[in-house]
């Protein structure tokens, strides 16, 4: 395999591994609900409303899977037509985890670790996620593929922050012990500015490249980089 084709599968595999942890987590959700061993914390606090609950597990599972192999140059060129499907799959199931994401975060009881700062942080990210992937949509309707392609890393981003959050949790239990209110407000705010910062680094490091001819900038703008529909 060439370094060209490794860089190529690198990236939606790197997004898989981080789409592990709400993956899984969101499967033994469903087996506690379906009548299994709670295996996972807080599974009485919101056993009652399991339509949400699924919808958003559902919506989460094929945002973060299927959108990892939209950031890979094969699926947009010269295979545009799965990558324009892909896109039309996503839009809705991302809109779908962030409005889930917020019915969570203010319908059902909080968990005893769950404070104000967190419940906010959590609507703010939610509302953002949205606005993200409505943005794309219009950039992309509008055949700003620049735009679009920014918004959608930005929604993506966001919507990874379960997988990131897995991370700075380990890092808090192994640095500090077992995790307090702060702690988990801080670990998951922390998780969601790490993947809004690498996102923000991404879209200027591949819109801002340095000797670029604008020709060629205004052609790979023209030809889109993230989720056409």
């Amino acid at each position: 395999m060439t370094a060209s084709a490794r860089s190529t599968w690198l990236i939606p595999a790197g997004l898989l591994v981080l789409g592990v942890v709400p993956v899984v987590a969101g499967g033994l959700r469903l087996a506690e609900l379906a009548g299994g061993a709670q295996v996972l914390p807080d599974g009485d606090r919101i056993a009652s409303p399991p339509l949400p609950l699924v919808a958003h597990i559902v919506a989460v599972t094929v945002f973060s899977v299927l959108g990892a192999f939209q950031f890979t140059p094969r699926s947009r060129r010269p295979h545009r037509g799965w990558h324009r499907i892909a896109g039309r799959v996503l839009i809705p199931f991302g809109l779908l985890t962030a409005v889930s994401g917020l019915w969570l975060t203010l319908v059902p009881a909080r968990g005893p670790l769950d404070s104000d700062t967190l419940v906010a942080v959590r609507v703010v990210v939610s509302v953002a996620m949205a606005g993200a992937i409505v943005l794309g949509f219009v950039a992309v309707r509008r055949r700003d593929f620049a735009r679009h392609r920014a918004w959608m890393i930005r929604g993506y981003a966001i919507g990874m922050g379960a997988g990131t959050q897995f991370f700075t949790q380990m890092a808090w239990l192994a640095a500090v012990g077992p995790l307090t209110t702060f702690g988990r407000t801080g670990t998951m705010t922390a998780a969601w500015l790490i993947n809004v910062v690498l996102a923000e680094w991404i879209i200027r490091r591949r819109g801002g490249t340095t000797g670029a001819r604008p020709a060629a900038r205004g052609r790979r703008a023209r030809e889109g980089t993230a989720i056409p529909v």
